[in-house]
């Protein structure tokens, strides 16, 4: 090849004209990257490597354009540095097969290009969840806590910026979780009992969400026979730790409700039949007649114990009878001690007369209608035996002679009495009497009294009163 240089010199030596010009060459475009036909996916940023040469122009001065035949002219890049390296990255190619084009021209406006084709593959824009559980015939237990999980994927994201929401059509929002690295999300809850239809919503960064649903039951703690007697609490077990306690069984005696119908000990002697708030157990005589228990108050001459005490003779029971004291069984009572009874005795056995007009009651001569006369007192100092108000003395007159007599028998009795003064009740004095009997001891000497003291008759006497 001859330069300019030897050409000019030619030229002189031979002393012809020549004249002389120059060719330009387009400049060189090569693609390094990626290789034809690779593919992308969706969003995946692409580098595009090329280099591009001239042979009389520096890289740097080369003008160049990135173009797909689907969207046309790829703005943006920068220039070529000197080796002609060129990077050229973007990420929002269309989905399809493009095939990029990289032209480079210089300043005569000479060009060269060089193309690739790639496929930008179509990526789903929502992410993908799965159940894991619950799953099945799997079931829970009111109050005990409970795994929910999901396994979750995205296209787009990284798993652990995805966020799963899981809720119950009966409890509401349960849990809001970004799921692990690995696109496990897991939530430990406790849900109410009943059939709740779960739902779990996984949600990208993209705002695109995908969910899945699931129906799961969780047991009430009341529909577990926790005793193992066959009855559940909603069946009916109203003590649902004891065995010996459910709707199966007979009542007995014992302060429980044993058959779980609300009623404790009915059919035995500690229940209250009739209501009146006695059992046999507590007294009731009659427990199905509410009108008969210890509470009720005795009735006279109905022929019933009406409050059970083992006596139809009950003081102060309705219709009962006043009685009076009569202590000294004379018949008559004392006004003063009284109680009612349906029949004589009382509390004593004394109060047994209907009557009040014994004005002593500690003796039994004291009494209205007394004719007796009494020497001593009634017992109370009082000498008023026939309860009149007064004390009334037997013999209440003075007595006197007539004279002296002069021999046996000649004695003439004035009026009989008290010689002196009349003693009171109780007390003794003389008393005159006619003696026309007098012999021994009535005569002194030749003379006789006429009228004697203290004859053989009276004696001394005690004045008795009533």
């Amino acid at each position: 090849m001859f330069s300019i240089l030897s050409l000019s010199l030619l030229a002189c030596s031979t002393g012809t004209d020549v004249k002389i010009s120059t060719v330009n060459s387009p400049p060189s475009v090569t693609l390094l990257s990626p290789g034809d036909g690779d593919s992308f996916d969706e969003g995946t940023v692409v580098y595009f490597q090329a280099k591009i040469q001239d042979s009389y122009e520096a890289a740097p001065d080369l003008e160049y354009i990135w173009a797909t035949d689907i969207e046309g002219e790829l703005l943006g890049g920068t220039p070529a540095d000197v080796n002609g390296d060129i990077i050229y990255s973007t990420a929002n190619l269309s989905i399809g097969v493009h095939l990029v084009t990289l032209t480079a021209w210089d300043s005569d406006a000479a060009s060269s290009s060089a193309s690739v084709q790639v496929e930008i593959i179509d990526l789903p824009e929502d992410p993908s969840i799965e159940i894991i559980h619950p799953i099945g015939n799997e079931e829970g237990v009111e109050d005990t806590p409970f795994e929910l999980a999901v396994s979750v994927w995205d296209a787009r994201d990284e798993l652990d910026a995805l966020v799963v929401d899981m809720q119950s059509d009966l409890d509401g929002l349960l849990c809001t979780v970004n799921a692990s690295a690995e696109g496990l999300a897991a939530c430990a809850t406790t849900l109410s009992a009943g059939t709740h239809f779960l739902e779990f919503t996984v949600t990208n960064s993209a705002e695109y969400d995908a969910s899945a649903s699931a129906y799961y039951t969780v047991i009430s703690l009341l529909d577990l026979d926790d005793d193992g007697d066959g009855f559940t609490e909603n069946q009916g077990d109203c003590d649902d730790n004891d065995p010996t306690v459910s709707p199966s069984q007979s009542e007995v005696e014992n302060g429980i409700d044993d058959n779980c119908d609300s009623v404790i000990d009915e059919g035995t002697n500690a229940y209250d039949d009739d209501g009146d708030g006695y059992s046999e157990n507590t007294g009731d005589c009659n427990d199905n007649d509410v009108s008969i228990s210890p509470a009720v108050t005795e009735v006279c001459s109905d022929g019933v114990d009406n409050n059970c005490n083992g006596s139809q003779n009950e003081e102060n029971a309705t219709n009962c009878t006043t009685f009076y004291r009569d202590s000294d069984s004379d018949g008559h009572g004392d006004g003063n001690l009284t109680e009612c009874w349906c029949s004589a005795g009382g509390s004593s056995g004394d109060f047994d007369v209907t009557n009040s007009d014994d004005c002593y009651d500690g003796n039994s001569q004291a009494r209205p209608g007394q004719s007796g006369y009494f020497s001593t007192n009634r017992g109370d100092g009082s000498f008023d035996y026939n309860c009149d108000g007064q004390e009334s003395k037997e013999l209440s007159q003075l007595g006197a002679c007539d004279g002296w007599g002069s021999s046996i028998g000649d004695c003439t009795l004035d009026t009989s009495g008290w010689n002196g003064s009349i003693p009171s009740c109780g007390n003794s004095g003389n008393y005159l009497v006619d003696n026309d009997s007098c012999s021994g001891g009535c005569c002194s000497g030749s003379l006789c009294f006429c009228c004697q003291v203290g004859g053989p008759s009276y004696g001394s006497q005690t004045q008795e009163c009533r």
